[in-house]
């Protein structure tokens, strides 16, 4: 299908029957990017103003609702065509602020509370809160801060891993906040789908003890002692045994709670314990050809990766699709 073009409004002002290069870009947990382009003569290109709305599609598949951002107009051998960058709507959510200083959470103000004192600052409601599957009662400090910022902040400090979703089908459109699946989902195999794996191993920030740093200076700094079972102003990982002591100091500041803080500690060591290890995947997309859904990459999905020849087997999240 082809891109299609709203006003800020929602109103359908144009279909782009001759867009080409059409391309976009799904990251978990950020915004996503997409792009086409149009011949420079096209009359249609006068409704690709900044900030309208474009539908892509993958196909037949809707990919998503985005919003133009630079356009860029470019003479080559195949003459003139202008290019336009484009946005998920989420990025909405950063025209709006939170102005000084606001402090929200603690006991008794779960996540979706917070999250829905974030939205309601929206000076135009283009989203509602819908599902949010964790039950926190973090406290939370935001000055000066963007929308989109802040509602990114939320599930930092959680242990459990999260995806952020969306359906921008219905208007306002709703966001939700869900635990990441657990699913199986396709295989990509050597002599099958795989087309080419990368492994990067960096234990450059690797780190075995954590010391955590919140709000203020010096000896009045916050720190995770009162919130430690241990009453140390560090964290231990379980990986000690197998590299040693390696410690980090970690500072933010806009933790004002050292529960928040223990956790969002936490949070970082899991991250840090081990030497970070990268897989990049190339693999054909089989589902276009079978339409079978197993074979189907989904955003946040489990996906096994083999190669038997360099004794390779592991299971990993899709973060990227392009």
């Amino acid at each position: 299908m082809y891109p299609k073009v709203y006003d800020l409004n929602l109103n359908l002002v144009a279909i782009l029957e001759n867009a080409f290069n059409i391309g976009y870009e799904k990251r978990l947990n950020e915004l996503w990017t997409a792009q086409f382009s149009l011949p420079a003569d096209d009359p249609k290109n006068a409704e690709c103003k900044p900030f309208y709305f474009v539908e892509i599609f993958d196909g037949d598949e809707r990919v998503d609702l985005f919003r133009i951002v630079p356009t860029k107009t470019v003479r080559d051998d195949n003459g003139k065509t202008v290019t336009y960058e484009c946005e998920h709507v989420l990025a909405t959510l950063l025209d709006d602020v939170l102005f000084q200083y606001h402090q929200i959470g603690g006991t008794g103000v779960y996540t979706a509370d917070v999250l829905q004192y974030i939205l309601n600052v929206q000076t135009t409601t283009r989203w509602q809160l819908g599902t949010v599957e964790f039950n926190k009662q973090f406290l939370y400090n935001f000055e000066n801060e963007n929308l989109l910022a802040a509602c990114f902040a939320v599930p930092k400090p959680f242990i459990e891993e999260y995806q952020w979703t969306w359906d921008t089908t219905v208007y306002p459109w709703k966001l939700n906040l869900v635990a990441a699946s657990t699913e199986a989902g396709p295989q990509i195999r050597y002599r099958k789908n795989l087309r080419g794996v990368t492994k990067e191993e960096d234990p450059t920030n690797l780190c075995t003890r954590l010391y955590a740093l919140g709000y203020g200076e010096g000896i009045n700094q916050l720190t995770i002692a009162e919130a430690n079972p241990t009453r140390k102003p560090y964290i231990d990982a379980d990986t000690q045994a197998q590299y040693g002591i390696i410690s980090r100091i970690w500072v933010d500041r806009s933790y004002e709670s050292a529960e928040t803080l223990y956790e969002a500690a936490r949070a970082m060591l899991e991250k840090l314990k081990l030497p970070r290890i990268t897989y990049s995947v190339e693999a054909a997309d089989l589902f276009r050809l079978t339409n079978d859904s197993i074979e189907k990459f989904q955003l946040g999905a489990q996906v096994r990766v083999i190669d038997e020849e360099l004794g390779i087997d592991f299971t990993s999240r899709v973060v990227g699709i392009s």
